[in-house]
């Protein structure tokens, strides 16, 4: 009996493969021996870390105590 299976492919998926197909394996398809996938840095990925980090330390910190150092303080040693 066959098997179908059904793959999902954005529209920027398709893009990077027509741009460079061994650049949409390494970006799509491609994990690392801890079976994580590699992402490439760019300024809007690194901020949007440094941000989610910050976010993520307040959250496991009571609500009363979540002020009381600077969040900018925060931000800068993420």
């Amino acid at each position: 009996m066959y098997r179908q299976l059904t793959t999902w492919i954005s529209n920027s998926s398709i893009g990077d493969f027509l741009k460079c197909p061994r650049s949409y394996f390494l970006k799509n398809v491609y994990k690392n021996e801890n079976g994580k996938k590699i992402a490439l840095i760019n300024p809007h990925l690194t901020l949007g870390q440094v941000v989610h980090e910050t976010l993520e330390s307040l959250a496991i910190l009571k609500c009363e105590e979540r002020f009381n150092s600077s969040l900018l303080n925060k931000f800068e040693m993420q």
